[in-house]
């Protein structure tokens, strides 16, 4: 039963990330452009970071709502809910004319994807802590996965048909995957919260990880990591096309790589890291991993290195960011208390989101005045929170490591 209940999450979390991947390699060249022809005032650079950010925020105030909204109700409505308005928001975004109904587009896809949480906390429903890092790397490979299809077919999408087969296909996907949860995923949450979270529980819950030993590191390394990831994945479309010419396709076919790889190693060989290695030395390795695979990004002078140089930074940050997610949201489940898996999980999750703000904004100001500079900036960074975990590391206890 557990089995089968996994099988359907994952393939929900699929569609619904494989349509969050398709406007991957369109979303931040269209935000530039459409800020030159829609004669806004800012720097057009700066338009790629207000399109990324504006989606975040939202994520930002709704993650960690949906996530304790989740254990008072149940996790499968807010799963349900959240697929219907996603597939609103993706029809906007097919027709999407100037830079502002771009942004409206975002802003409620946004709050439709902020149901992460949500799923992460039926994974904790289900399964036991000693099972829980391998099971939580269900959503990575998720990921993976729709970085694998969802770009390419972006790419393809775009150039075949324009912006409007792009969000017609994502919103239909949308619709598909809602029915698909509807009939086959079964409510988890046996144990439902009288909590009620208000908006203002946001912040404070960030305040109140500090008081709970490790969490507070956890969730620090965390959004330094996310936001460091961030800036690569918001610019690299843009670096791509403006420094090497590459088109949509072929932008879509780069992230469908990191897509291939990312699942390898999440659907594949987290399990082996996590008995091998253990959370500790997993979240100590991926941060120079992805420290190093970020900052050479942008190193070829020119096309004939450019293949050559990206391949060895998406197995870098593909065994990087395995690492790390799978550590991190495990860590931070098996320290949470069990009736506020959905609310502690909510609260990480809404601070990745304010790292998706921060990130995609610094990058565009520091890619107004180099191309390299967001990508080196993330690469220093990590090496930051590697010495804050070598730190940590030494606060772990034994019996969380042996839990992995």
């Amino acid at each position: 039963m557990k089995d089968k209940r996994i099988a359907i999450l994952f393939l929900t979390i699929f569609i619904d990330l494989l349509g969050f991947g398709i406007v991957i390699p369109i979303l931040p060249n269209l935000a530039k452009t459409m800020a030159i022809t829609s004669h806004m005032s800012f720097n057009p650079d700066y338009a790629v970071g207000i399109i990324a950010a504006a989606f975040s925020v939202i994520q930002f105030l709704f993650a960690p709502m949906f996530g304790s909204l989740s254990d008072r109700i149940g996790r499968r409505p807010i799963i349900l809910g959240s697929i219907l308005v996603n597939a609103i928001g993706y029809f906007i975004f097919g027709i999407a004319g100037n830079f502002l109904i771009l942004l409206i587009s975002r802003i409620v896809s946004g709050f439709g994807s902020a149901n992460i949480s949500a799923a992460q906390a039926y994974i904790a429903d289900i399964t036991t802590p000693a099972d829980r890092a391998k099971k939580m790397g269900i959503i990575g490979a998720a990921f993976g996965l729709g970085f694998v299809f969802g770009p390419p077919i972006g790419g393809y999408l775009f150039l075949a048909g324009g912006l409007y087969y792009v969000g017609i296909f994502t919103a239909v996907l949308c619709l598909f995957n809602f029915v698909l949860a509807f009939l086959f995923l079964p409510e988890s949450n046996t144990n439902k919260s009288a909590h009620r979270r208000k908006a203002s529980d946001t912040f404070k819950g960030m305040f109140q990880v500090w008081n709970i030993e490790v969490i507070g590191e956890l969730f620090l390394i965390n959004f330094i990591y996310i936001m460091a990831f961030s800036m690569m994945q918001v610019n690299g479309s843009v670096l791509w096309k403006e420094k090497y010419g590459l088109n949509e396709k072929e932008v879509g076919n780069i992230f469908g790589m990191i897509g291939v790889a990312g699942a390898i190693v999440q659907g594949l060989l987290i399990g082996v890291f996590s008995k091998k290695l253990g959370l500790k030395k997993m979240l100590l390795i991926g941060c120079p991993l992805v420290g190093i695979g970020l900052a050479i990004i942008p190193l070829p002078p020119n096309i004939e290195w450019f293949y050559i140089n990206q391949t060895i930074a998406i197995i870098l940050l593909s065994v990087g960011n395995g690492l790390l997610m799978t550590s991190i949201n495990s860590l931070v489940s098996i320290n949470s208390p069990a009736h506020a898996q959905g609310t502690m999980l909510g609260t990480l999750q809404s601070l990745s989101s304010l790292s998706r703000v921060v990130g995609p904004l610094m990058a565009s100001f520091l890619y107004a005045q180099s191309k390299e500079l967001p990508f080196v900036t993330a690469g220093v960074f990590m090496f930051g929170i590697f010495f804050l975990a070598i730190k940590l590391s030494k606060k772990l206890k034994s019996e969380n490591i042996s839990h992995a």
